[in-house]
């Protein structure tokens, strides 16, 4: 282990450097994409792709649309669908669907919708010219497959944006592989996202590169401790502007760390978790010159029965507020078997 994480630090420094000048954002289409749908994930710090195995009846399903690979037997017919209020009448909702045929693999369906709510127009002279609206949405087929101790996973997705009757279309694809170990509670994953290509694009006024990017994933619960820990290096070959407001040069561990998601879960009783996030990216970009406010910390939990599973996350992106997404999961045919 130690070696892998070393080896990694390694892996992001070197990536980090062949993109010292980029931009966090807005230089790319479909970077809803990159927002976290599912609640366990948010409060986990908004990044993570390796998720320990769950056995128990009902698990939370769409967890596959940010790590294909995720979706599993034990996941059949359960449906999770999660709903996120952000500011100014900005909503996210994302559902899912998993079904597994033996000797076939699992197969999942999830949708992510995001509506930006009605936005007033003005023209060149800076009258009301009517409100308009804008929303994002993309629509996922999954499919997963295990050869112990690996499993292989694929998402085909169809991504579309629009403001104000224009549009961008895309055919996006991402694959993935996780390791999970024999004998003990660890979780290696490695995700490669959103690549494909642009059909359509009224909107990125020439901005054409996709949100595409590597990630890389652990989660590996000590044998004799309730916590299970998680981290994330993401944005692999995108990287940053890494100069501080003063202009002077991030050094290489506060490069570094703006790669990293950090996780952790309280494992109290199989059915009830607490869980903490941190996110420095969103802290280091967010934050006041005189407070942070608490941005880029993440807290959640989960509590479910046979028949449904309830997770609740609230996350901090800035002083002037957070935002709390929750998500509802059920079992559906443990509610078959009960009406029969």
């Amino acid at each position: 282990m130690q070696r892998f994480i070393l080896l990694l630090g390694i892996t992001i420094a070197t990536l980090s450097a062949q993109h010292l000048y980029a931009q966090v954002g807005g230089q790319r289409v479909f970077e809803f994409l990159e927002i976290s749908s599912t609640a366990q994930i948010t409060a986990l710090g908004r990044q993570q792709v390796a998720l320990g195995y769950d056995s128990s009846r009902v698990q939370e399903v769409t967890q596959f649309m940010f790590n294909p690979a995720l979706n599993q037997p034990g996941l059949h017919q359960q449906v999770s669908i999660h709903y996120t209020p952000y500011y100014a009448d900005i909503a996210q909702v994302s559902l899912g669907y998993s079904h597994h045929r033996e000797a076939v693999g699992t197969f999942g369906v999830a949708l992510q919708y995001l509506n930006y709510g009605s936005l007033e127009s003005f023209d060149a002279t800076g009258l009301p010219a009517g409100d308009f609206s804008a929303q994002d949405f993309a629509v996922v087929l999954n499919y997963s497959h295990e050869m112990r101790p690996f499993r292989l996973g694929g998402n085909l997705k169809w991504v579309n944006s629009q403001i104000s009757g224009y549009a961008a279309t895309g055919l996006l694809a991402d694959v993935s592989g996780v390791f999970r170990h024999p004998t003990q509670d660890l979780t290696v994953a490695l995700v490669f996202s959103n690549f494909g290509i642009l059909l359509r694009d009224e909107l990125s006024a020439g901005i054409r590169e996709l949100p595409s990017d590597v990630k890389i994933g652990v989660s590996v619960k000590p044998q004799f401790m309730p916590f299970r820990f998680h981290f994330t290096a993401y944005r692999l070959i995108n990287g940053y502007d890494y100069r501080e407001e003063d202009g002077e040069e991030l050094g290489i561990g506060g490069q570094i760390l703006r790669h990293l998601s950090f996780g952790s879960e309280l494992l109290l009783t199989p059915n009830f978790q607490l869980r903490v996030g941190y996110n420095h990216l969103t802290r280091s970009t967010l934050q006041l010159p005189q407070t942070a406010g608490g941005a880029g910390l993440t807290f959640g939990l989960m509590f479910r029965t046979n028949t449904f599973r309830v997770d609740y996350s609230r996350a901090t992106l800035h002083a002037a507020g957070a935002f709390n997404q929750v998500g509802l999961s059920l079992n559906l045919d443990q509610i078959f078997l009960k009406k029969l």
